[in-house]
């Protein structure tokens, strides 16, 4: 059994500018394109916005950036980046741009940074294009000098560099690292990204959410972002929504209310975070035992740290309600007030044993679009006007999401985005002050004799086609 001598160490970026590397040959081209420097920069502004004068000496904060694996040959030769090639050459650009900026810099020493670069074309290329958009990001106004940007990012941004003596240990350990484990879900980049943003005077809060988001199954937490928290989010501002993936998280990140750069916007937050905190935290709490919930909307601007782990918590009972009414409670049936709104709520989760309902088609592909839609309406109607004509909401939503189903012999994802896009629910509710604003309005949906799909006339949504007749929506037979 081969040993591996592994040596890892932290190392401040700095100290990386203070290395001799080299890229070997063997080596992938630079691939990394604009995207890829832009988000970059935009993580590294992101980061040196929340240091303040009170947590700049602080250890805490720090910004680790990935992990550099590196073989060492000789002790004369430079260490070859096995892996973190990528990141690598795009902060070698970022040092060259820094090199004629030194005027800039004042007495902020650059370390001279020594990196052996192949002669790839693909490289090169990439390199050259980059580059450019380097000296730009770097030349944008921002609120502290170029200086002071820079000796923020010297000292508190990290690698973890992990140098092996052998080449073949080198690839060893990189081959296990990429193997070990699945890839990150867009939820874990979440939970990562907030945790960092807690405030440091909530150390026993972060602990405690840390817990509670481990006890979840991570399967029912993918599904309340992608099938209802994503989607009311984007088709409330008529954008497309049924992919959420990791370049969809950054909808998710808002304002950070601890740092001390602020704006106007962030204003009224900041109130409310607060008033919120020191209504729980009064002493007359002791006695009358009353919590008061933030208030939280689905589509608000995310607050950064504790408040996004307070939001999902607020709408999980809900959302899993919804997504597995049998599993986890259904809340839906007890706010339904009209027997065609419960009638409705039976047969789409095929729990309405009635003749002449039946709806064998339910858990077709297309068939749980349309229901993840009306799902989706119905926990956006009710975040905004709570109880208040329930009913009626569940009616309306039935009809819009469903007319669908009977007038498309096929539905695709394509076909639900597009349709949602054209006859926004979501756009009308959010504009909505109060629920007579939102129902003034008429759907304009009528199905004739003719009008049916193919499929919905072979009898797989018969229940479906009953309750559009009963509420003369659709023509008798």
């Amino acid at each position: 059994m081969t040993i591996v001598t592994l040596e890892s160490r932290v190392i401040s970026l700095k100290e990386l500018y203070q290395q001799a590397l080299s890229i070997p040959d063997y080596q992938r081209p630079y691939k990394w394109t604009e995207k890829h420097v832009r988000t970059l920069f935009d993580d590294l502004d992101y980061f040196v916005a929340g240091i303040t004068a009170k947590n700049r000496d602080d250890e805490r904060y720090k910004y680790r950036l990935g992990t550099i694996v590196l073989h060492k040959g000789s002790v004369e030769a430079k260490s070859d980046i096995v892996d973190g090639q990528q990141r690598t050459l795009t902060f070698y650009l970022i040092w060259h741009a820094l090199q004629a900026r030194k005027a800039q810099l004042n007495k902020l020493g650059l370390p001279e940074f020594s990196l052996g670069i192949p002669k790839c074309r693909i490289t090169q290329e990439n390199l050259r294009r980059n580059y450019e958009v380097v000296e730009k990001l770097i030349d944008k106004p921002r609120s502290r000098s170029l200086e002071e940007y820079i000796d923020i990012l010297l000292s508190k941004c990290e690698f973890v560099v992990v140098e092996l003596s052998k080449l073949s240990e080198a690839f060893q350990f990189f081959d296990s690292q990429n193997s070990r484990g699945l890839d990150l879900h867009p939820h874990d980049l979440l939970k990562a990204y907030h945790l960092r943003e807690f405030d440091p005077s909530e150390s026993e809060l972060k602990t405690k959410a840390v817990q509670q988001w481990e006890q979840r199954e991570e399967k029912e937490v993918n599904r309340i972002f992608s099938h209802l928290l994503y989607p009311i989010r984007q088709w409330t501002k008529g954008e497309k929504a049924f992919y959420f993936g990791k370049e969809q998280v950054e909808g998710f990140k808002g304002l950070s209310l601890h740092q001390e750069d602020q704006f106007p916007l962030s204003q009224s937050y900041r109130i409310l975070h607060s008033m919120v905190d020191e209504y729980n935290n009064d002493r007359f709490r002791k006695v009358d035992n009353i919590h008061l919930a933030y208030p939280f909307q689905i589509t608000q601007t995310m607050i950064n740290g504790r408040r996004f782990f307070e939001w999902f918590s607020h709408y999980e009972s809900k959302a899993l309600g919804l997504l597995n009414p049998p599993d986890y409670g259904d809340w839906v049936m007890p706010l339904l007030t009209t027997a065609i709104s419960k009638k409705i709520w039976q047969v789409i989760n095929g729990t309405e044993p009635s003749k002449g309902y039946e709806y064998t088609g339910r858990n077709r592909t297309g068939d749980g679009y349309v229901q993840k839609v009306l799902n989706a309406f119905l926990l956006a109607y009710y975040d905004r006007f709570g109880e208040a004509e329930f009913s009626s909401a569940l009616e309306i939503g039935f009809i819009w999401a469903y007319h669908l189903r009977l007038t498309q012999s096929s539905i695709y994802e394509s076909s639900i985005e597009n349709y949602v896009m054209d006859h926004n629910l979501f756009k009308r509710l959010d504009q909505s002050l109060r629920p007579k604003d939102f129902f003034n309005f008429s759907l304009n949906i009528y199905i004739g004799l003719n009008e049916t799909s193919e499929k919905s006339r072979k009898s797989k949504v018969e229940g479906i086609k009953k309750l559009f007749r009963e509420m003369k929506y659709m023509a008798e037979q």
